[in-house]
């Protein structure tokens, strides 16, 4: 019974960090490039902010998923953060990675490219961790 209770009061904790029926978006992103070519190949980075409270978790790795568009070739659709050291005791990210895309436009423009980087993060206040996806669109100018 103890064990019971113990799980019930678990769960009202964990289900305290949901808001309005969903956990909270943690990280956001930015995005930075060079200027870009079209016919060229160039780089956006996504680079990313935790929110305060909140620490990203090296395991499992983050993944940056995204879609392609016409009009813009992606080096990878799929990339994922960098293994943690194997010498390394860090539970958690000290400085989050940033992402690196490498894109190229076949005409000038711009475009938006759709994507969700998956994450896995705890909560210092009260320790509940969690898997959480955030939406994000990485823009691209081509000149």
């Amino acid at each position: 019974m103890v064990n019971f209770a113990f799980g019930i009061i678990l769960l009202m904790v964990q289900l305290s960090a949901v808001v309005d029926g969903r956990l909270p978006d943690v990280l956001s992103a930015d995005y930075s490039s060079d200027s870009l070519v079209a016919g060229q190949t160039g780089e956006v980075v996504v680079s990313l902010n935790v929110m305060d409270g909140y620490k990203i978790n090296h395991t499992p790795p983050m993944t940056l998923k995204l879609e392609a568009i016409p009009g813009l070739s992606l080096a990878e659709t799929s990339i994922v953060s960098p293994a943690l050291d194997p010498d390394s005791t860090d539970v958690y990210y000290v400085d989050v990675p940033d992402f690196k895309v490498g894109v190229s436009a076949t005409r000038a423009g711009g475009y938006e490219v759709p994507g969700e980087l998956i994450y896995f993060f705890c909560s210092t206040a009260d320790g509940f961790c969690a898997r959480h996806t955030l939406d994000v669109m990485v823009p691209v100018i081509a000149e």
